[in-house]
C-alpha cells in the first residue's frame, strides 16, 4: 500500500491529470466525484456527498465531507481543507421540537444545503462547516473555527475563533501573482 490509490480513479465521475488520492480514503458515491487536474486528497478521508474539485486543491488527511449524494461540495481552484476538518451538507435539529435526534430511525427535521468554496479560499485544521455555507474568494478560516450561514465572511480575509472574527486581510495581489508564476508552481509526477 505504498504510494497513491490509482485504482479508485476509474470509478470516479471524472479524474484529471496529476491527481493524488491516498489509500484508505472512502468515497461512498464515487460516480458523483469530479476532480480536475492537480488535485490531492490525502489518506483517511470520508466523502459521502457529490464532490467537484478544481485545480491546485488539497484535502488533507482525516477530513469528513458528509451529507449524502443529494448534496454537493464544490471547491474552486487553489483551495485547501486542513487536517481533520468536517464539512456537513446536512445537520439535524437538536432542539427536540421535531423529535429525538436520529433521522436514521425517525423523522427528525434536517437542515440541508450544498457547500461552496470560491477560488483561493480554504480552512485550516479542525474547522467545522455547516450546510449552505459559501466561503468567499480568497477567504481563509483558522483552526478550530465553526462556520455556519450566519457568519459574515468577506473576500480576502483571514478569520479566526469561535465565533469567527476578521483577523487580518490577505494579500490578494501576491496570491494571484504567485498562483500564475511558473517558477512558483511545483511540478509533481
Amino acid at each position: 500500500m505504498i504510494g497513491w490509490n490509482e485504482e479508485i480513479k476509474e470509478h470516479l465521475g471524472s479524474c484529471g491529470k496529476n491527481v493524488f488520492i491516498g489509500h484508505n480514503t472512502i468515497f461512498t458515491n464515487p460516480s458523483e466525484v469530479y476532480l480536475a487536474d492537480n488535485v490531492r486528497i490525502d489518506p483517511f478521508c470520508l466523502i459521502t456527498t457529490a464532490l467537484e474539485v478544481n485545480s491546485y486543491t488539497q484535502i488533507c488527511s482525516h477530513v469528513v465531507i458528509g451529507g449524502g449524494k443529494q448534496h454537493k461540495v464544490s471547491l474552486g481552484k487553489w483551495n485547501f481543507i486542513g487536517y481533520g476538518s468536517k464539512l456537513f451538507c446536512a445537520s439535524e435539529d437538536y432542539s427536540g421540537e421535531e423529535g429525538p435526534v436520529n433521522e436514521f430511525w425517525g423523522g427528525n427535521k434536517i437542515y440541508r444545503g450544498n457547500i461552496t468554496f470560491k477560488d483561493y479560499s480554504g480552512i485550516a485544521s479542525d474547522v467545522m462547516v455547516f450546510p449552505k455555507v459559501v466561503i468567499p474568494e480568497g477567504c481563509t478560516v483558522g483552526a478550530k473555527s465553526f462556520i455556519y450561514t450566519k457568519n459574515d465572511l468577506k473576500s480576502w480575509g483571514v478569520y479566526l475563533g469561535n465565533p469567527v472574527k476578521l483577523h487580518k486581510p490577505r494579500n490578494k495581489e501576491n496570491i494571484i501573482r504567485l498562483s500564475n508564476d511558473p517558477k512558483f508552481l511545483k511540478q509533481k509526477q
